[in-house]
């Protein structure tokens, strides 16, 4: 398991498409916020605003996606997964792809955004910033950990998407489902989610609005704990199928 995973993690962030996202993320970040970068403009607001543009999450699930989640149908349309699971295990290799999935998906969004955070920073520094949410008192007096806490919740939810995507993929090994369904269910189950209680919305969560009134870290628990159960479940999934086809491959 161990040589298994850290082969994985060389695969995901020792690799072109990982440093891509990156950068990409950065790209993106100056495209969505460049008209309100200015003087006496708040570092803060620009990232506050900028992670609730439709657009901006949409493309950053898809960058999300992109270290690691076709990895699952190069082995599998390639046959290197049976050499990786005779050695591995089926369960080690599917809770691996997971993991590092995971792991590099919210990586790369997250370092994206607090690298643009740092260099919008320089231009407009950042300030205590008044926001109506939960978060308001840790937005007023640690303007630099809201940042983080509601980049980290964002990270979280485009990572889930990532998960789904990899599920999928499971069961249609193909480079553009792997991709391209994070962003259709992300879009289909906000939608779906919007008119339902607080805790359950989607969109809500994703964007760091209060579910408990007057109680920013168990808003923060409640809606970290809401996406990492989607993706345990996912990875479930995910698992699953590998065993079936692998069976079904190899007999």
């Amino acid at each position: 398991m161990k040589s298994l995973f850290i082969s994985s993690l060389k695969r995901a962030f020792v690799s072109k498409w990982y440093i891509a996202s990156i950068i990409a993320t950065v790209i993106m970040c100056y495209i969505s916020s460049r008209e309100y970068i200015g003087d006496g403009t708040n570092s803060v607001y620009i990232i506050d605003l900028m992670i609730h543009l439709g657009m901006f999450k949409k493309v950053m699930v898809f960058f999300a996606a992109i270290p690691f989640v076709t990895v699952y149908c190069q082995d599998c349309n390639s046959g290197y997964i049976k050499s990786l699971i005779v050695r591995s295990g089926e369960r080690n290799y599917a809770w691996s792809n997971v993991i590092v999935c995971a792991l590099s998906g919210f990586t790369a969004v997250f370092v994206g955004i607090v690298a643009y955070f740092g260099i919008v920073s320089f231009f407009c520094s950042p300030q205590a910033y008044e926001t109506a949410g939960v978060y308001s008192d840790i937005a007023l007096n640690s303007p630099i950990l809201y940042v983080l806490l509601i980049v980290s919740v964002f990270s979280l939810y485009a990572t889930m998407w990532t998960i789904v995507g990899l599920t999928l993929s499971s069961v249609l090994p193909d480079n553009y489902i792997a991709l391209g369904s994070p962003l259709i269910f992300g879009y289909l189950l906000e939608e779906i989610t919007l008119g339902l209680p607080p805790y359950l919305n989607l969109y809500n969560l994703s964007h760091s609005f209060a579910v408990f009134d007057k109680s920013p870290l168990l808003n923060c628990f409640y809606t970290i704990s809401v996406f990492i159960l989607i993706m345990a479940i996912s990875g479930c999934v995910f698992s699953h199928f590998v065993k079936r086809r692998s069976r079904n491959e190899m007999v």
